[in-house]
């Protein structure tokens, strides 16, 4: 798994980790699978490359992840 982390990252508590694992998926009612995103601990979150790639197309600004998760396919 593939992990994104700011080089200059010092461990403070206002940053984030995210993990990249493919197999995190949500299913909805009719059974079709879509990216998801799961949170390991308070500033670590696992999340399937496609939100990754989202995130890292439009860094220019702060997305959360609702937003991100309502544009995907």
């Amino acid at each position: 798994m593939r992990m994104y982390r700011d080089k200059d990252a010092r461990g403070g508590k206002d940053e984030v980790t995210v993990i990249e694992d493919a197999s995190v998926v949500s299913v909805d009612d009719r059974g079709v699978e879509r990216p998801g995103y799961r949170y390991i601990d308070e500033r670590t979150i696992c999340a399937h490359p496609q939100i990754i790639d989202a995130l890292l197309k439009d860094a220019e600004r702060v997305w959360t992840l609702e937003e991100i998760l309502v544009d995907l396919p």
